[in-house]
């Protein structure tokens, strides 16, 4: 019981969790499950999942350069002066001090990770894009080999990381293809018009269409028990059908290979 509610409440601190929601996970009544998880927390479960919500926070804080105002949407505090009491309470500094001494915490941090399992249906537009190809196992940190040649490109062209936006393509499902290698495009979308010297053949229309986006950050070696997560709550949970075609992950920052790990991704998978 006690790891169905913990389960539950890690991957939905982006929303409002309440002790009905909590009861339709456990098969408890809310009144039984209150008195339960007192006794196994040794504290009310409100202040748990505050813990919860802080120390996750931590980890984004030190492992990732999204803004503080992010950090707080994901842990699900709207208001940012609400965000910062609270982890100032918990974890004794506020969220840009925290961040200021993360060469300090972030060794502790190395395991951690993020999930939100609140399905977002998009659709995503047609979009140009350079592609640099390859060969690989999605579930490996060699994929990311791919993305020092990109950073390579970007240099040769005078130009900075923050002038593209970086997409991962999925070709494959890497659940279904275990042993094998899948097709797999470092791709780079221009965030404005840019005279590039690249060969046309490197240059492709992503595939548009309706998607379902899941949030995730985490360790390399962590990606495929949360790809099975994130899918498993795609069929059973959202009841929604993950199509034949290519799926995103989009990254906040450039990844390279010594950068793999604790990238913040939204991933954009196909559907009906």
């Amino acid at each position: 019981m006690l790891n169905s509610v913990l389960a539950y409440i890690n991957s939905h601190l982006d929303g409002n969790i309440s002790l009905e929601e909590l009861a339709k996970v456990t098969g408890y009544s809310p009144y039984h499950l209150h008195r339960k998880l007192k006794e196994e927390l040794q504290e009310p479960i409100g202040s748990f999942i505050v813990k919860q919500r802080m120390q996750t926070a931590a980890y984004l804080l030190c492992l990732t350069t999204l803004p503080v105002s992010e950090i707080g949407l994901l842990v699900g505090y709207e208001n940012d002066s609400a965000f910062s009491r609270s982890f100032k309470s918990t974890m004794g500094s506020t969220p840009k001090t925290f961040r200021k001494q993360q060469d300090v915490h972030s060794k502790d941090l190395q395991q951690a990770q993020y999930v939100s399992l609140k399905c977002e249906v998009v659709h995503l537009p047609e979009q140009q894009a350079i592609i640099f190809p390859c060969i690989g196992n999605y579930f490996s940190k060699e994929i990311y080999k791919v993305w020092d040649k990109v950073e390579s490109f970007i240099q040769s062209e005078g130009l900075t990381p923050d002038d593209f936006t970086y997409v991962g393509v999925l070709h494959d499902c890497q659940n279904v293809n275990l042993e094998s290698a899948c097709r797999y495009d470092a791709a780079i979308i221009c965030k404005k018009p840019l005279k590039l010297n690249v060969n046309k053949h490197f240059i492709t229309t992503l595939p548009v269409g309706k998607f379902a986006r899941y949030k995730f950050c985490c360790p390399v070696a962590e990606y495929s028990n949360i790809s099975a997560l994130i899918n498993s709550h795609l069929l059973h949970e959202a009841q929604l059908k993950h199509t034949y075609g290519i799926s995103y992950f989009q990254f906040q920052t450039l990844p390279t290979y010594s950068t793999a790990d604790n990238l913040f991704i939204e991933w954009f998978i196909p559907i009906n």
